[in-house]
């Protein structure tokens, strides 16, 4: 075991011998695309009497153990502050404890962004205890499904050919501000984002894929996203654009049983032949004012595609299907 020690205040400086080194145990959430056993790395920063004490350590899991070099080693007379992160992304940190965050976080929507916060950590007698870091999901897990509602009308079937789906007007920068809690098992505290900008068009699928039945499918093959946890700008239309937060669906629509192409018209279709269908995320006039995702809470919309019953025009509904204990959200256009 090394024997390094660093502190930036030697008042709290301890005998650097092997049965006084800080060591961890980290867990993250079950049923979440990073749990306990997939979690690979993380940083943490340590405060003693609000001065670094760890600065920038990234901790490893080698062998089924957390492991980081230089070993530090817990100080007399002091406690310990710990801020978690993982993964062990490039970010700044503040050089005391009280503004712990990390700024402008980039979300690229493939990191599951996680946190924790260890308030008042102290040795205890000669055997030391690893330091139990609980992690917490920083991000909302967003996923999103795409179901033709196959209706006969004489011989009519429909299937849809999808070629790409987009996320439209979500913010994908942030800067997320660590709770002042230990974020342990049962304690039910949690971390803020704030100075949320930059909305995009957030590519999910790319592709081109037959849907002909009433099954949802998940046109991406991982079948999720991660956001920053916003409030979610009402979806409207002018007649000339589209504001607001929004799934955009491009495809084409086809009698199953014939092969012949129902939409979009010749005038309505890009190059390729497929037209846009616009799902509003935000809408309050149909779905009951869903607004916002929140921090560590999953999501799943899944967006109907109708054929018409009386008319040759082409309905379209859309569902907000929630995971945890939210109740589901229905919306009609």
């Amino acid at each position: 075991m090394a024997t390094a020690f660093v502190a930036c205040d030697d008042d709290h400086n301890a005998a650097p011998d092997s049965g006084n080194a800080i060591s961890f145990n980290a867990s993250a959430p079950l049923r979440e695309l990073t749990t306990t056993n997939t979690l690979r790395d993380f940083k943490v920063w340590g405060f003693a009497d609000s001065k670094p004490y760890m600065s920038d350590v990234t901790v490893n899991k080698i062998d089924g153990a957390w492991t980081y070099s230089p070993v530090q080693y817990w100080p007399a007379d002091a406690e310990l502050n710990f801020y978690s992160y993982s993964p062990a992304i490039t970010t700044s940190t503040a050089s005391d404890d009280t503004n712990p965050d990390i700024p402008g976080f980039v979300n690229g929507g493939s990191t599951d962004l996680l946190y924790a916060v260890n308030i008042g950590e102290t040795r205890s007698g000669s055997a030391v205890s690893p330091v139990q870091i609980n992690f917490r999901h920083a991000l909302s897990q967003v996923r999103f499904r795409v179901r033709p509602r196959v209706a006969t009308q004489g011989q009519q079937e429909l299937s849809v050919k999808a070629v790409r789906l987009d996320l439209l007007g979500t913010n994908s920068v942030g800067s997320f501000n660590f709770p002042t809690s230990t974020t342990s098992i049962g304690n039910n505290v949690s971390g803020t984002w704030s100075d949320q900008n930059k909305p995009v068009e957030a590519n999910i699928f790319t592709g081109s894929q037959m849907l002909d039945s009433n099954t949802p499918v998940e046109l991406l093959s991982s079948g999720y996203i991660f956001s920053i946890p916003q409030t979610l700008q009402e979806s409207q239309t002018d007649g000339a654009g589209y504001s607001g937060a929004y799934a955009r669906l491009l495809c084409e629509i086809f009698d199953r049983s014939t092969g012949v192409k129902l939409w979009p018209s010749n005038a309505d279709a890009d190059a390729d032949g497929a037209g846009y269908i616009y799902f509003p995320l935000n809408d309050r006039a149909t779905n009951g004012g869903h607004s916002q995702w929140e921090l560590g809470k999953a999501y799943r919309y899944t967006l109907n595609v109708d054929m018409p019953t009386n008319s040759n025009k082409i309905d379209f509904d859309v569902t907000v299907e929630e995971f945890s204990d939210f109740a589901g959200i229905e919306a009609t256009n």
